[in-house]
């Protein structure tokens, strides 16, 4: 009894030094999570920082980046690559966008107020773009019921125009018919007067 109650102690001792080291490593395993955790929050700060300085649009809030994208470009130089040649183009599209609302503001006889333009960037990298603007007509532009007018007038002139062209056709046509007639009846005319020259 007496070497089973010695073996029972080694075992028990064996037992709580092995928990001891277990907890203990578990308690290590957990810290360096918590720590990795902590710097790769760091890592995204400091790339959402990074991003901030060098592109305005993200700074400005024009550009909203997914956390979890952002976390993924912050961890992958791929991604990262990707994300930031998309934002050195948010610039041109503003650009253009602009541009394309102002010649169309212009075409329907407006003029344009404001033009904004924002991005949405998901968790896997897609981007929606909104853009919007306003546009106005003031007193040196032509408002919707002038223009309006206007293209009625242009519509209606188009058809005098085609009626005009039509009855110049018709003439012509009517002229020419009599002209041919006329032909006709001088050469019967002078197939007659052959005829009764030759009896």
């Amino acid at each position: 009894m007496a070497i089973t109650g010695i073996g029972n102690y080694y075992n028990n001792a064996y037992k709580n030094s092995y928990i001891s080291q277990k907890n203990e490593t578990t308690e290590k395993s957990e810290l360096n999570k918590k720590e990795e955790i902590q710097q790769k929050s760091s890592n995204v700060s400091d790339y959402s920082d990074y991003l901030s300085k060098k592109y305005n649009c993200v700074k400005n809030g024009s550009v909203a980046i997914s956390g979890a994208y952002l976390r993924e470009c912050a961890n992958n130089a791929e991604k990262a690559k990707e994300l930031e040649q998309n934002l050195s183009f948010y610039n041109e599209s503003y650009q253009n966008g602009y541009a394309s609302a102002k010649a169309n503001a212009s075409a329907i006889g407006a003029k344009l107020v404001d033009y904004s333009e924002s991005w949405s960037i998901d968790s896997t990298g897609n981007i929606t773009m909104i853009a919007s603007t306003t546009v106005t007509s003031g007193d040196d532009v032509k408002g919707w019921k002038e223009l309006k007018e206007e293209q009625t007038k242009r519509l209606e002139n188009k058809k005098i125009q085609e009626k005009k062209q039509e009855a110049i056709k018709q003439k012509r046509q009517e002229q020419k018919q009599i002209q041919q007639m006329r032909i006709e009846k001088a050469k019967n005319k002078n197939n007659n007067g052959n005829i009764n020259l030759k009896i």
